[in-house]
């Protein structure tokens, strides 16, 4: 399993780092830049950037 978290407006991002961390889980956070996202520095944790738009980070298909 993947969690895939929109970088741009999820407000729970460290909560959701530090469970999948514990757990094990892969995160993929997907943001259109538009907002700085601090990557956590976590091996688990991998920042994905996508073009720039509205809503364009809530439409990624892997």
């Amino acid at each position: 399993m993947i969690l895939y978290v929109d970088g741009d407006a999820c407000p729970v991002r460290e909560e959701v780092f530090r469970v999948a961390t514990r757990l094990g889980l892969p995160v993929r956070v997907v943001s259109n830049g538009s907002r700085p996202v601090r990557p956590p520095g976590l091996p688990n944790v991998e920042m994905v950037v996508v073009a720039a738009g509205p809503d364009a980070a809530d439409w990624l298909c892997p």
